[in-house]
């Protein structure tokens, strides 16, 4: 019984460490916040290994998991973009993306009771290249080397374009599942 709460309890760790995280920031705590987001990380990958080791999954985990993951990405990212850490423009424009998809996906299911909006590949990079952007900026925050500023900025730059490659891709497959939907296909 505990043990299949054991991937749950993981993924719920993840939403506790966000709120420490932005505070060490807060503090300029900066090796230490990136301890905690590196263990947090660890985290996201020792649920999904225990949940399939042990063979549970349940509807919360399979909520809970994904949940975890975005508001702790959106957390910490709000955090360092408030601290100056990385660019407001790329707050900005990782937050629009998203509140993009989540309201293009209710309105779906409230005008056209579409229940399945998957995710896109180009989605996934985005969120892959967001994170990487956080864990450089974190990096560079707590080891101030050009090596890091430099990758930091490749990093910033790659997830700003596919951030907005991906935002392009909900918004056109929105439309399309819209058009399907009014069709009646």
């Amino acid at each position: 019984m505990v043990l299949g709460l054991l991937p749950d309890l993981l993924s719920f760790t993840r939403l506790l460490a966000s709120p420490f995280i932005v505070w060490l920031l807060i503090g300029h705590q900066y090796q230490i916040a990136l301890l905690l987001t590196l263990v947090a990380g660890l985290t996201d990958w020792l649920d999904g290994y225990a949940a399939r080791r042990l063979g549970v999954s349940g509807q919360f985990g399979v909520v809970l998991d994904p949940l975890a993951d975005k508001i702790m990405l959106v957390i910490v990212f709000v955090g360092l973009g408030v601290l100056g850490l990385i660019p407001m423009w790329m707050l900005v424009l990782a937050i629009a993306r998203d509140l993009v998809i989540v309201t293009g996906a209710l309105l779906l299911r409230i005008f056209r009771n579409a229940r399945k909006f998957r995710p896109v590949f180009i989605g996934k990079v985005s969120t892959f290249f967001q994170i990487v952007l956080v864990l450089l900026t974190l990096i560079y925050a707590a080891y101030p080397l050009g090596v890091f500023d430099w990758l930091t900025r490749i990093a910033l730059f790659s997830s700003a374009f596919f951030t907005t490659w991906s935002g392009a891709t909900y918004i056109r497959k929105g439309i399309l599942m819209a058009r399907r939907q009014w069709s009646g296909d």
